[in-house]
């Protein structure tokens, strides 16, 4: 975030000199409310398997989320490109008392790739105007899993990691408004995402249960997304 901000300062005081991009970068940053339904069954499948009254203390809360994009004017109000993004959210189920500890810490991140293409509709001849759009991406997501225990003195550490392939369409909306001659964009949308189960790196034939009916365990990355992003010219129209 404070790249971005840095970005916009920069841009604000040389935005005279430029023009309408022809070619743009657009760095982003947002916020995203993950569903993780599948992750939080599979804390309450490691909570039941403790054999104490282990809890949830931390199930895979909203997190930020970060991008960047090549974005192409076809025209003046029609934009495609390509863009990168990556996130996490985690989750941990925890008990203690006099005699030990017991601490299964659960990471899950993401990186994505895809397409956008966006429609733009200014507003009479103000800096303001509507934004449309729709985001298809592949998403690769890796999850790191801790489990610490300790029993009076005696303590033991295991990590492990897997990694699940999946794949999202984000349909949104928005916001924009040229500062000087720079777009800013302020969109939302609902991304609906669909995955494989997790599987471990060296053997993609194991695949990880959530629940004890040998239901597999996949990440969750739908939900609403609330994006903020800035254009930042590369090649510009020329002038007539």
């Amino acid at each position: 975030m404070k790249l971005i901000i840095s970005i916009s300062i920069f841009l604000l005081l040389s935005g005279s000199a430029m023009a309408q991009a022809k070619l743009s970068l657009e760095p982003r940053a947002g916020y995203g409310t993950f569903r993780m339904e599948a992750m939080k069954e599979y804390q309450q499948t490691l909570s039941y398997a403790s054999d104490v009254n282990a809890q949830a203390v931390n199930s895979f809360n909203p997190h930020y989320h970060f991008g960047l994009g090549v974005v192409y004017a076809l025209s003046e109000r029609i934009h495609t490109g390509v863009f990168g993004e990556l996130g996490e959210t985690g989750g941990r189920v925890h008990y203690e008392d006099y005699s030990g500890e017991l601490r299964h810490d659960l990471r899950v991140k993401y990186k994505s790739v895809g397409i956008l293409v966006s429609s733009q509709f200014p507003i009479g001849a103000t800096r303001f105007g509507f934004v449309t759009g729709l985001e298809a991406s592949v998403i690769l997501s890796k999850l790191h899993a801790e489990e610490y225990t300790r029993l009076y003195e005696r303590t033991d550490e295991n990590e492990k990691q897997y990694n699940a392939t999946g794949f999202g369409i984000k349909p949104y909306a928005g916001l924009l408004c040229r500062i000087g001659n720079i777009p800013v964009q302020l969109t939302t949308g609902y991304m609906a995402s669909a995955s494989g189960p997790f599987h471990t790196s060296g053997n993609p034939n194991f695949k990880l249960d959530r629940n004890s009916k040998n239901d597999k365990l996949e990440p969750g990355w739908s939900g609403l997304r609330l994006n903020l992003s800035i254009s930042v010219p590369i090649i510009k129209y020329k002038k007539q």
